[in-house]
């Protein structure tokens, strides 16, 4: 008698399976990963648009594996809750540790009614409040809805750590953030920040280039249309499938956890894969190596000078000096690229030298500053007051007189009796 073929998935704890019910969603974050060429300020687009599987072809497809994961399966998206047979998934699942990922948007009561009739309960979840597309309360109203609901064992939810990269956060992200935290402390729920994976190998992740390499991979991605492929970029562009979930007799054995496979597309993968620990590369040198620098600098040459230094202007809010000259720096050779020079980016600059302890070119760029035009009492006062600090009053009053009448300069050099502390022009 022939041996039975090896069922195709691979099933050990450490493999992740995770079924795509839809590619839509009704937020469109600027950060979100799940498409290349992040770009700040730039809402994001679905990823793909998909003949989804219907509630019952899920249900017929997946109830019928002989094989079981050894750990939750992930129901997700996009978001999972748009697609209109959810609730009848999620209830009618069998054999399977249920997990989703959510934004919270969704009728947690008839979810939980539904899976309640029919003897089910997620047995983890993962939610991420979102700042700029529900308010605060929405969202909290919503997370002790569902703690609350016995629809999950044990929720989680959480905000992206935006910290290092505020070029993706502006007034109201901060806002409501920072509400948001305040109510959940005050209204006892438990959340936690999850760490930004915006970068590829250290780099924005754009899809530049395309390199052969080795790799490993530990997820089973199931698409909307039930097709089964090992990694997200393979998923999101329909590459490589190993077959599909209505035929999973004819689907090819995916690689075990492990087993280095040839790659073509490697400079292509989805960061927040590549970054979670569970797989590894190795180059055409042998050299096996997982995952690289997350840097925040990256991101400021997809963005315009005036962005840049809004940017900078939140990192000098935050105390990082460094960060912040770093950006006005980029925003000047950006502005000097395009044939001009700002001011204002040169008085921001002069500021955070200063605080950085580099006096000189604080002055240095504060009175270029004044030479373009930036005249108004803040600047001229700084100046001054750096001037006089490092002896150098008289070269600092011949440039600023070039530019402000001697009968303006008079009364600032007189308010000068106490140096007040420098900030960044608004």
């Amino acid at each position: 008698m022939a041996e039975p073929a090896r069922f195709p998935l691979p099933t050990p704890e450490i493999h992740v399976w995770v079924a795509y019910l839809t590619a839509r969603c009704n937020f469109a974050c600027d950060y979100c990963i799940q498409k290349p060429q992040m770009v700040p300020g730039q809402r994001r687009k679905p990823w793909g648009k998909y003949t989804e599987l219907t509630g019952a072809q899920w249900v017929d497809a997946l109830n019928a594996f002989p094989v079981r994961p050894e750990h939750p399966l992930i129901l997700t998206g996009g978001e999972p809750s748009l697609h209109k047979d959810f609730a009848f998934i999620a209830s009618r699942l069998d054999g399977y540790a249920l997990d989703m990922t959510s934004n919270l948007t969704f009728d947690i009561d008839a979810v939980a009614r539904e899976m309640k009739a029919h003897g089910k309960q997620f047995v983890t979840s993962f939610h991420t409040y979102h700042p700029k597309f529900m308010a605060p309360e929405k969202w909290l109203d919503q997370a002790e809805r569902l703690r609350d609901s016995g629809l999950v064992k044990a929720p989680t939810f959480s905000m992206v750590n935006l910290e290092r990269f505020p070029h993706f956060r502006d007034e109201e992200h901060v806002r409501n953030l920072h509400q948001l935290v305040q109510l959940a402390d005050r209204r006892g729920l438990l959340y936690q920040f999850n760490e930004f994976r915006g970068t590829h190998m250290g780099l924005p992740y754009e899809r530049t280039q395309k390199y052969a390499i080795e790799c490993t991979s530990a997820w089973v991605n199931i698409d909307p249309e039930g097709n089964v492929f090992n990694c997200q970029y393979h998923l999101t562009e329909r590459k490589r499938s190993f077959g599909n979930i209505t035929a999973i007799e004819a689907c090819r054995p995916l690689p075990a956890m492990g087993e280095f496979f040839a790659c073509t597309d490697f400079g292509y993968c989805d960061p927040c894969h590549e970054n979670s620990g569970h797989g590894a590369f190795r180059d055409t040198n042998g050299q096996v190596f997982r995952r690289t620098a997350n840097d925040a600098r990256v991101y400021l040459k997809l963005m315009e000078p005036a962005a840049i230094r809004t940017v900078a202007q939140r990192y000098f809010g935050q105390g990082n000096y460094a960060e912040a000259e770093h950006a006005l720096l980029a925003a000047i050779g950006k502005q000097r690229d395009g044939g001009k020079e700002d001011g204002e980016t040169w008085a921001d600059l002069g500021v955070t030298l200063y605080e950085s302890d580099k006096k000189k070119q604080g002055l240095a760029a504060l009175l270029h500053a004044v030479d373009l035009g930036i005249t108004r009492t803040e600047i001229v006062a700084s100046a001054l007051a750096v001037a006089r600090e490092l002896g150098l009053e008289a070269h600092a009053k011949a440039t600023i007189l070039r530019h402000v009448p001697a009968q303006i300069l008079g009364p600032i050099e007189q308010a000068l009796d106490a140096v007040r502390p420098l900030q960044p022009a608004q």
